[in-house]
């Protein structure tokens, strides 16, 4: 035990854990109340302190806890503290000397509970009964002295020894750290750990007190599981339950990054950092100036009233009743409390007491706030976070409790756990948004299929009326056409007949012949009707199959010869009534006027349509010399039409030739 350390000890403040709880929040959305889910988070509370109870004060080894110790104080001046560790010890009084060493109960609460004068500075020790057999400490095995904890000053661990006192253990340099780390020392063999006499000496001022839970000693084989658990629930703990919850806001905060708008993932990964800057201290290495150090304790306790205002803030995002003139009223005094605590020379905010009892009184107020309107109108994530911020209330009045004695040293710090209820509820409550917004969405897009079927329903509907309209507007079309072609082909016919016979004026040769133009004439309009397809190769093929026995009885040869032709849009049945007509009437002019001995029809696909030409080898003529006929002008007039064009070549000799061009895709003719 250096002097230095022993000087060091005087400036020691007291580890400041502070006992501070943090406001929650609620949600905005009225769903039923899941009294089985808070029982699991009130469960997941009741874990952890259950844990902590079987850890603490359920020992897992055979070693029995000393409880009554005796107690000395052993006042430090400057001479002593420059001579050094050795010269202390020198002045330590032996084991045995009743007067000096008073019998006290551990766990010690308090030095006031010694009921001992207090020099300004000085060792507390606490004496050791002589050891008796060790369970478990065997020829060989090697013991260790087991301390939970000791709070409010560096530890010394000295054993008396052949008549003198020895240091075996100096804990001056972990002083800033001791009031959360167990003491552990390894004592040597078992069977020379029995002869000794051991005393726990605790350095402190007298206006500062000390804590120390019950003692023990023993093999270290049976001690070490219950070393290694208390380490892991007072530091480890902490550290694994900060770093989880600070990767989430680190999650959170690149979500808000990519969606702004989004400010309850700001407020969470805010949220993260302030738990974690509070949480610091029970397991991070504190600084080694004092002046850093003081700036160290005051973010760790300014952090948790700010971690009160970001639950609160946080809370705003599910419940319906905002208050802003109470947002505004928190935050100005979470911001006076940080400035006044300052370690600043004149602000008012020293006591770290008084500071952690201000806020409790706030986050008491917060919280009944919260519960009225978590039973007003508060919906589940609301109640969730409510009972999330009574239970880090309670975890932070029970290590107010530890701290000022009223709860043995024994047990451990629980707020740094509470981050992890926290975090449960945080994302319990985003959670239950997500599932919402899921459910809405999921409901919307039910409701928008159900409108689309019913409007599918309605344009089924709508296109089997249109449909039946249009099949009946055709039907209508198809026999008004009908009517006209059949009026002036055959009708006109027929008239023109019968006018002729009143008159006398037909010979039974010509009746046939006029009654064979009628019959030709129906049957164009018949073949007109045929499903072809729109295929014009099938259109004249239907005309040559017809008229190609009168042909032969007319001694004309008929040669065929087509391409491989698209289908013509267009070509629907009056169009090919028209095209029919225009061939028909060619092939008549043939039979009638040409003396032709073969005629060819040839249907060719030219680069913008199709070309249908009609040639024969019959006498021909000049058409320079002849006049046109009302039956040529009626096949241009056709042709015009059908947007294409009719153009005849012949000579007298050579026979005549007549091309129909028709294009691929109809223009109305002009």
């Amino acid at each position: 035990m250096s002097s230095a350390a022993t000087a060091s000890c005087r400036s020691t403040p007291r580890p400041r854990p502070s006992m501070r709880p943090a406001s929650w929040a609620s949600s905005a959305t009225d769903l039923p109340v899941g009294w089985a889910r808070q029982l699991l988070l009130l469960g997941v509370a009741l874990l952890i302190l259950l844990t902590a109870a079987w850890v603490v004060d359920l020992p897992r080894h055979s070693v029995e806890p000393i409880s009554q110790v005796g107690l000395h104080v052993q006042p430090l001046t400057l001479g002593s503290r420059q001579a050094g560790a050795a010269a202390v010890l020198r002045q330590l009084q032996a084991p045995g000397s009743e007067p000096v060493w008073r019998p006290v109960s551990l766990p010690l609460r308090g030095t006031d509970e010694a009921g001992l004068a207090a020099p300004d500075l000085g060792i507390w020790w606490h004496l050791l009964p002589a050891a008796r057999a060790l369970p478990g400490g065997g020829a060989g095995a090697r013991c260790a002295l087991y301390v939970p904890r000791v709070s409010g000053g560096a530890v010394v661990v000295a054993g008396w020894r052949e008549g003198r006192w020895s240091l075996q253990w100096d804990g001056a340099d972990l002083w800033r750290e001791q009031w959360n780390r167990p003491v552990w020392v390894d004592v040597g063999l078992c069977e020379q750990a029995t002869l000794t006499r051991w005393a726990v000496g605790v350095v402190h001022p007298a206006d500062q007190g000390h804590r120390i839970s019950r003692i023990y000693l023993g093999p270290s084989e049976a001690l070490l599981p219950a070393y290694e658990a208390r380490t892991q629930l007072q530091q480890s703990g902490a550290q694994v339950g900060s770093l989880a919850f600070l990767a989430l806001g680190v999650i959170a905060l690149v979500y808000w990054l990519g969606r702004p708008r989004e400010s309850s993932f700001l407020v969470f990964a805010l949220t993260s950092v302030a738990w974690t800057l509070r949480n610091l201290h029970y397991y991070t290495t504190l600084p080694r100036q004092q002046v850093t150090l003081d700036w160290f304790w005051w973010m760790t306790n300014a952090s948790l009233a700010w971690v009160m205002a970001l639950m609160y803030l946080f809370a705003l995002y599910f419940d319906p009743r905002p208050s802003p003139r109470l947002t505004r009223a928190l935050l100005v005094f979470v911001l006076a409390v940080s400035l006044l605590s300052m370690p600043l020379p004149g602000m008012p905010l020293h006591s770290l007491l008084a500071v952690h009892l201000i806020n409790a009184v706030v986050a008491s107020a917060v919280g009944l706030l919260l519960t009225l309107r978590t039973l007003q109108t508060g919906g589940e994530e609301l109640r969730h976070i409510t009972l999330a911020f009574w239970l880090t209330e309670a975890f932070g009045l029970h290590d107010l409790l530890l701290v000022t004695g009223v709860i043995a040293p024994s047990s451990i710090y629980l707020l740094p756990y509470a981050s992890l209820v926290v975090l449960l509820a945080f994302l319990y409550a985003a959670q239950r948004r997500y599932v919402l917004a899921t459910r809405q969405a999921a409901e919307a897009q039910q409701r928008l299929e159900e409108q689309l079927a019913r409007r599918e329903e309605e344009l089924r509907e709508n296109h089997e009326r249109l449909r039946s309209v249009e099949r009946e507007q055709a039907l209508l079309l198809e026999r008004q056409r009908l009517v006209r072609d059949m009026h002036d082909g055959l009708g006109s016919n027929l008239m023109s007949a019968l006018v002729l016979a009143e008159q006398g004026r037909l010979s039974r040769d010509a009746v046939a012949g006029l009654l064979r133009e009628c019959l030709d004439d129906l049957r164009l309009v018949i073949d007109s009707l045929e499903p072809i397809g729109n295929d014009l190769v099938t259109l004249l093929a239907l005309l040559r199959h017809r008229l190609a026995r009168r042909l032969e009885a007319a001694g004309l040869n008929l040669v065929w010869a087509v391409d491989d032709l698209p289908p013509l849009d267009w070509l629907t049945p009056p169009e090919a009534l028209q095209v029919l007509r225009i061939v028909q009437e060619v092939l008549n002019n043939v039979l009638r006027h040409a003396h032709a001995r073969q005629v060819r029809i040839a249907i060719s696909r030219q680069p913008d349509g199709v070309r249908v030409a009609i040639e024969d080898d019959g006498i021909g003529f000049d058409p320079a010399q002849t006049t046109p006929g009302r039956g040529l002008r009626h096949l241009r007039e056709r042709a015009a039409r059908l947007g294409g064009r009719l153009h005849i070549d012949s000579r007298p000799g050579l026979g005549t030739s007549v091309q129909l061009d028709l294009a691929f895709q109809r223009k109305d003719p002009a």
